[in-house]
């Protein structure tokens, strides 16, 4: 998954798809990208753990795009 932070004048920060879907505003920059980077590290460990079970396991990019 690819994951787009956008920072309004406010300095409130939106993480979004990146087709466009918000996923949720937060306070500042800093905190979407944490909020994006715990989730990510719980999706691969998630994958991780059913990498047995799964021929190709999927990871979540930890990508992103501020603007």
């Amino acid at each position: 998954m690819y994951c787009l932070i956008k920072e309004w004048p406010n300095k409130m920060a939106t993480l979004m798809t990146e087709d466009g879907v918000v996923l949720w505003t937060f306070s500042d920059v800093e905190e979407a990208r944490k909020v994006w980077q715990d989730w990510c590290s719980l999706q691969n460990d998630k994958n991780a753990s059913q990498s047995s079970q799964i021929e190709h396991p999927c990871t979540a990019d930890l990508s992103e795009q501020i603007f």
